[in-house]
């Protein structure tokens, strides 16, 4: 389980948007820290949620900036944000129903993978919308 960083070409361009994706990626490295380190059930649960809640904000944020900007992929990007949301809550069920056995080592490994491929794939097309639209809003 590799630590996830932040590289200067995950980045969209937008400064938001490039928060959030550095955010989530912490919030992922915190995880497993504690994972690793054996914290309490509660304050991973904690930590679980907080990743859930900051998902749906950025989603939130993203599809905004994709609307906006008339990116035309937009249903299907945003299909991509409803599955890992729900695939978080069925991680984070798992987790309250028996933080013993929860599957760490896959919670991680699948998290982190869908945020990497999602960012170095799905975000970097609506790059060039981002950055038309924060072009025109500089006018």
């Amino acid at each position: 389980m590799p630590l996830l960083h932040w590289r200067q070409n995950m980045s969209l361009g937008h400064e938001a948007l490039d928060a959030d994706h550095k955010h989530l990626i912490n919030l992922m490295n915190r995880l497993h820290y504690m994972m690793l380190a054996g914290d309490e059930a509660a304050a991973i649960h904690g930590t679980l949620d907080d990743l859930l809640h900051y998902v749906q904000y950025h989603f939130e944020r993203e599809e905004g900036l994709m609307r906006r900007s008339g990116y035309p992929n937009r249903e299907a990007h945003r299909s991509l944000h409803h599955e890992l949301e729900e695939r978080l809550r069925m991680f984070k069920s798992a987790y309250e129903w028996s933080p013993e056995t929860f599957d760490r080592p896959d919670f991680y490994d699948f998290v982190t993978d869908w945020l990497l491929v999602h960012f170095m794939c799905e975000d970097m097309r609506i790059k060039p919308y981002v950055a038309a639209l924060k072009e025109a809003e500089s006018v």
